[in-house]
């Protein structure tokens, strides 16, 4: 498992304020998550972390509702192949596929439905499960067994919160598996719209009940406050990734929209990330002025140039300029943040390359002007006369 999203913790919590702090880890870990497998396996860890159980697994339901994969926490892979083939959905882990909710018992024997454990299993006693879904559908569920002195009400109320992060989790690393293997551009817009529509409204809303939570801490739990407020960060990136990626699925219809109108979709998309609205320098004429071919790229340029100002510059203003003449169009991103030093490439990451990528495609000039405590410029200068003679 990739260290960037496993749980920061794996030990015993018992207090409200270790829970609510591992929850926040939970949210950190799943935001960053969007390979499949690995969303999977960082919930049943997270599951361990947040009750403090010896033992979890996630069952994920197929068609047939019966369980077509199991991830598992707890059990050392050579008692694994001594039990042999994982649960397929009968039993008292059944009752939970034929009724979604979540239930708890302090001895699982006990319960009608226990049709006891195979040869070599683990003994289990307290159990304590529930349905991990999103809008409605039905992704699989979630178990945990043998908490020491068994699970309780907070336990209870703890792992739906968690459920729900995990189905906002696969839900996104779906779509993002489908993302690659689908290059459609019908299948790609629908995709964008879920996303929007589907996954980032339910990012948003399980980041609001983090910042919920954070009102049950005393005053005295800075630490664990500072764990959930980054939890609430990380979704909020994750939320602008999201974001990023849609802009990216629908090239030609931020292109359709015309630059003017395009450029006043990414300010509002920034004054939503950030909370700061640019100014904008943008003439209505420009759209009959830019050629059709050069729109996207540009948007792009302009959208990476943003994206970078949200996450580091932590600036009062941000000024979006565009100009165009029979020659050129001249495209300009400005802010009064903290800067940075042009020649550590570190500094903007992938966003720098994917501009220069972008310019180049349109044999255009990229400049980056910035100085640690002043600000930073991005300008693009697109040449338009190669336009008339390009076959």
């Amino acid at each position: 498992m990739d260290d960037a999203v496993r749980p920061a913790r794996l030990r015993s919590v018992t207090t409200l304020e270790e829970r609510l702090a591992a929850l926040g880890d939970a949210a950190k870990a799943l935001a960053g998550a969007l390979e499949l497998d690995t969303t999977l396996d960082t919930i049943v860890r997270s599951a361990v972390e947040v009750t403090g159980a010896h033992y979890a697994a996630l069952g994920v339901l197929g068609d047939d509702e019966h369980i077509q994969r199991f991830f598992h926490h707890g059990i050392d892979e050579d008692t694994v192949r001594r039990i042999g083939h994982y649960p397929t959905g009968k039993g008292l882990l059944g009752v939970l596929i034929r009724d979604p909710q979540t239930l708890r018992l302090d001895d699982m024997s006990q319960h009608p439905a226990s049709s006891g454990f195979p040869p070599e299993h683990p003994p289990m006693t307290a159990f304590l499960g529930t349905t991990v879904s999103s809008h409605g559908r039905v992704f699989g569920n979630l178990y945990l067994t043998d908490k020491p002195g068994g699970f309780d009400a907070t336990d209870e109320a703890v792992i739906e919160v968690l459920a729900a992060q995990a189905g906002a989790a696969i839900e996104t690393a779906s779509l993002s598996q489908r993302l690659r293997e689908l290059a459609v551009a019908d299948e790609r817009e629908r995709i964008s719209r879920e996303l929007h529509d589907g996954v980032i409204q339910w990012l948003f809303s399980i980041g609001m009940g983090l910042e919920a939570a954070r009102t049950l801490l005393p005053e005295e739990a800075g630490d664990i406050d500072e764990r959930l407020s980054s939890a609430v960060d990380g979704l909020d990136g994750a939320i602008r990734e999201l974001r990023g990626a849609i802009f990216r699925l629908r090239p030609q219809q931020a292109a359709s929209l015309g630059l003017a109108a395009g450029i006043t979709e990414l300010a509002r998309e920034y004054e939503v990330n950030a909370l700061i609205r640019p100014s904008l320098e943008v003439p209505a004429e420009i759209d009959a002025e830019v050629p059709v071919a050069v729109v996207a790229d540009a948007l792009q340029v302009i959208r990476e140039s943003l994206s970078n100002a949200a996450r580091h510059a932590q600036a009062r203003n941000v000024h979006i300029a565009a100009v165009c003449d029979d020659e050129r169009l001249e495209v300009s991103v400005r802010d009064d943040g903290v800067g940075f030093q042009v020649d550590d490439g570190a500094r903007v990451g992938h966003g720098l390359a994917n501009m220069r990528e972008r310019a180049s495609a349109l044999g255009a000039e990229l400049t980056i002007d910035s100085t640690p405590g002043a600000g930073t410029a991005v300008r693009l200068s697109v040449p338009l006369e190669q336009e008339a003679t390009s076959p």
